[in-house]
């Protein structure tokens, strides 16, 4: 069977857990040899370390991105594919964050974004060919009352992903940006004290969720992979929903309801 990012080499920051990690496991299925750069350690083993290799990278500083981006140029001699996985949540009113938060929020999931950019950038122009992939979120497609300034943070990287694409399409540099809706992962666990309180949020979720449940990290790894591969290489600017259709527009009234059967995982989809 083909493999779609048969020697490719694809750097992902952010790749320790949740989707990163699962992006990277995605991108090994496909052929792909992978560095995957994370502020914390792998929490599970990344796979062959003759195809994956990791380091602790803070993608909020400079110099770090910089040398890990520059380290693996140094070892593979090229990038093909740059993910920019690196966020956090902020879920609070906006008379609730505090300037200190603001400033923090932005730094995480906006200059992370940018300092990857930049730091690959310079290698694919040289190149003439590449694909990054940015992560934003629906909330950076459409307002969301409960998390606001994340969400500023999220347009942000849409309008940073969609002026990028513009600038270096004839390059052949391909950027993209995923805007996932609620994913099963450790990032939105946190959000709850407990397994058991997230449990009992679920049904919030999928209140609001056309698809009626939840998805799952391996669900948003494959679009990263598409995104990634040769199949969408005359695709660049897209900012892409993977919601549940939440992004698409307003339900029916009846199906904002808290009693709906809940899948925690689609037919055939592994959980990460």
């Amino acid at each position: 069977m083909a493999v779609r990012l048969e020697n490719k080499v694809v750097v992902v920051l952010g790749g320790a857990r949740g989707i990163g990690f699962a992006s990277v496991q995605a991108c090994l299925r496909e052929g792909a040899v992978v560095a995957a750069g994370d502020v914390r350690p792998a929490s599970e083993d990344l796979g062959d370390p003759d195809r994956v290799a990791f380091a602790e990278v803070d993608a909020t500083d400079p110099p770090q991105v910089m040398a890990f981006i520059g380290s693996v140029v140094e070892r593979y001699g090229r990038i093909d594919v740059l993910f920019n996985n690196v966020g956090r949540n902020l879920p609070k009113a906006i008379l609730d964050v505090e300037p200190e938060e603001f400033d923090d929020i932005f730094r995480v999931n906006v200059k992370s974004a940018y300092l990857g950019c930049r730091a690959v950038l310079p290698h694919m122009i040289e190149r003439r060919a590449g694909s990054i992939i940015n992560m934003s979120s629906n909330g950076g497609i459409i307002g969301r009352p409960a998390d606001p300034v994340y969400n500023a943070t999220k347009n942000a990287v849409v309008g940073l992903t969609r002026s990028l694409a513009v600038e270096y399409a004839h390059l052949r540099i391909r950027v993209n940006a995923i805007c996932p809706g609620p994913i099963d992962t450790p990032m939105l666990r946190e959000l709850a004290p407990s397994d058991e309180a997230f449990i009992e949020r679920l049904p919030l979720f999928v209140a609001t969720t056309p698809a009626a449940r939840m998805g799952q990290a391996d669900e948003v790894a494959r679009s990263v992979v598409f995104l990634a591969s040769d199949e969408s290489r005359f695709i660049t600017g897209v900012a892409l929903p993977i919601d549940g259709g939440k992004a698409a527009g307003v339900m029916p009234i009846d199906r904002y309801r808290t009693d709906l059967p809940l899948f925690r995982r689609a037919p055939g989809v592994s959980s990460n």
